[in-house]
C-alpha cells in the first residue's frame, strides 16, 4: 500500500533491495514522496517506510527508501538472504 498526496493506492512489488524497490502503481511521478506499508513473504510483520519516486517507466516505478526502522531494514536483509540461497 502506498500513500502519496493524501491518496492511498495499492500496487505490486517486482523487485526489492536494501535501498529501494521496483513497483507497479498507477499514478506515481518522479519526485513524489510516498509512505509505504508492505509485508514480505512469509512474514506477517508489516514494514513501514518513506521513500521517493526516482524513476518512472512505462508500467513500473522505482522508489528509493528514505526512512525506515532498523527492525524493518533487518527484515528486508533477511528476506534477500533467503531468496539468494
Amino acid at each position: 500500500m502506498f500513500s502519496v498526496d493524501m491518496r492511498t493506492i495499492r500496487g505490486t512489488t517486482w523487485n526489492i533491495s536494501q535501498t529501494g524497490m521496483q513497483v507497479e502503481v498507477f499514478g506515481l511521478q518522479p519526485g513524489n514522496v510516498v509512505q509505504l506499508s508492505f509485508r514480505l513473504p512469509p512474514s506477517r510483520e508489516s514494514i513501514d517506510a518513506s521513500g521517493g519516486v526516482i524513476w518512472v517507466g512505462e508500467n513500473r516505478q522505482g522508489i528509493q527508501f528514505k526512512k525506515m526502522s532498523l527492525h524493518s531494514q533487518g527484515l528486508i536483509r533477511e528476506f534477500i538472504a533467503q531468496v539468494e540461497q
